[in-house]
């Protein structure tokens, strides 16, 4: 089972790079804030009371298997919700450093119509060229012609996600990332569209980590 459910996600990403996506990002950081002193970092699942549509257990599954596989690529000690209760019982936040929170706001199927247009393409021809000894000859040229296209529906899958992260001591806001993402010719394709979210906005993280400490 887990091997299906990773082949799926492979098969889901793959498709993520050859399609159109377009995307929108806000970024924010507390740049007073000392990153260089962080060594534990809590991460709890992704909360995906946002989006109705996500009914089918079996793909809220393979959204959090997604997330912690990218939240644990960074240089950082990470600790889940359950362990961290352990080493700090009734407080789980200050059992590490900083503290990550996620909500999944839209993941949703769309489309839109493409207008009807003309374009110019250039075509290669060939015709005979005759000599005055009687022979012939083949010869190659280009044209440019007018092809009409017609209107067209172009579905499309969104995903949009919030992070949050937050110090442990303070419980301030930090850093934050809200990111939506669209790609054309796609339907149901919102597994490989959050995955790319997900270890984006944790390379970006753990590079700030890596940069405050040098």
């Amino acid at each position: 089972m887990k091997k299906w459910r990773s082949l799926i996600l492979a098969f889901c990403l793959l498709l993520s790079f050859a399609l159109p996506v377009n995307a929108e990002k806000s970024d924010w950081s507390d740049k007073a804030y000392d990153f260089s002193k962080v060594q534990r970092v809590l991460i709890y699942d992704v909360n995906v009371d946002a989006v109705s549509k996500l009914a089918d257990d079996l793909e809220i599954k393979l959204i959090q298997e997604e997330y912690l596989k990218t939240a644990s690529k960074p240089k950082y000690r990470m600790l889940r919700p359950d362990k961290a209760e352990q080493l700090s019982p009734g407080a789980p936040n200050l059992a590490a450093d900083l503290y990550v929170t996620t909500e999944l706001l839209q993941w949703n199927d769309g489309y839109y119509i493409r207008p009807e247009y003309t374009s110019w393409e250039t075509r290669t021809e060939k015709r005979e060229k005759k000599h005055r000894d009687g022979s012939t000859t083949t010869e190659t040229y280009t044209v440019n012609v007018p092809v009409f296209h017609p209107a067209q529906t172009i579905y499309t899958s969104t995903v949009r996600v919030r992070f949050k992260v937050y110090d442990s001591k303070t419980g301030n806001c930090v850093m934050e990332r809200d990111e939506r993402r669209e790609r054309d010719d796609s339907r149901h394709g919102q597994q490989g569209i959050f995955g790319r979210i997900s270890k984006s906005f944790f390379d970006d993280l753990g590079t700030k980590l890596k940069l405050e400490e040098e």
